[in-house]
């Protein structure tokens, strides 16, 4: 490999990408720009940036990819035939997202946006049916993170279904919570996040 050095490899595909369901994910941010295009020096597209795996009884195995310069998130049942998933964000989103499982039987994945939204999916958790089982009505969550102006950057720390812990550049923590977690209304980050120092 000229002028560079490969010093890891990253997980990439394991369907093909006629075999997996999209679904864009919508805003409430105004003027989001549209994302760069890729230029040769970024990774392979399929070629995951970010991977990780929840394993439980209730799910089986799942693997997260994050895809595509941050912009899709990939869910593969590794225990079922259930097709993959990905979901299409507006905006490339942070490092680390999470994938959780919240009282057994709904599955959470939480990712912070580069335009200062924090989304929460909530899937089905059965093992066969998953993603493709009845979602709930308010499945996509965007909460606006009200503290932040333009771009965000930092790194992303999910500690769990209910707190988000973002670490920005200049050094600052800023830490998200919620007590509420149901899914009746989707009231924006006002009703659904709070913002401690």
């Amino acid at each position: 490999m000229i002028g560079g050095l490969l010093i890891a490899a990253q997980l990439s595909s394991l369907y093909p990408v006629a075999q997996v369901t999209s679904v864009p994910l919508q805003t409430l941010r105004r003027n989001t720009p549209l994302p760069p295009r890729p230029t040769e020096s970024d990774p392979p597209a399929e070629h995951a940036l970010f991977s990780t795996v929840l394993h439980t009884p209730t799910t089986g195995t799942i693997l997260m990819r994050v895809i595509h310069g941050g912009l899709i998130v990939e869910l593969i049942s590794l225990s079922s035939d259930v097709p993959p998933i990905r979901f299409v964000f507006p905006a490339a989103i942070l490092s680390s997202p999470a994938i959780l499982l919240w009282e057994s039987h709904e599955i959470h994945i939480i990712a912070v946006t580069s335009v200062g939204s924090l989304y929460r999916l909530v899937l089905p958790g059965s093992v066969g049916k998953l993603w493709h089982d009845q979602i709930a009505k308010n499945w996509c969550r965007e909460h606006l993170i009200q503290h932040i102006r333009g771009n965000v950057e930092g790194v992303v720390h999910v500690q769990g279904t209910h707190t988000v812990a973002i670490g920005m550049t200049n050094g600052a923590i800023l830490r998200l919570e919620t007590d509420y977690l149901g899914d009746e209304n989707n009231n924006g980050a006002q009703a659904c996040m709070k913002y401690t120092n």
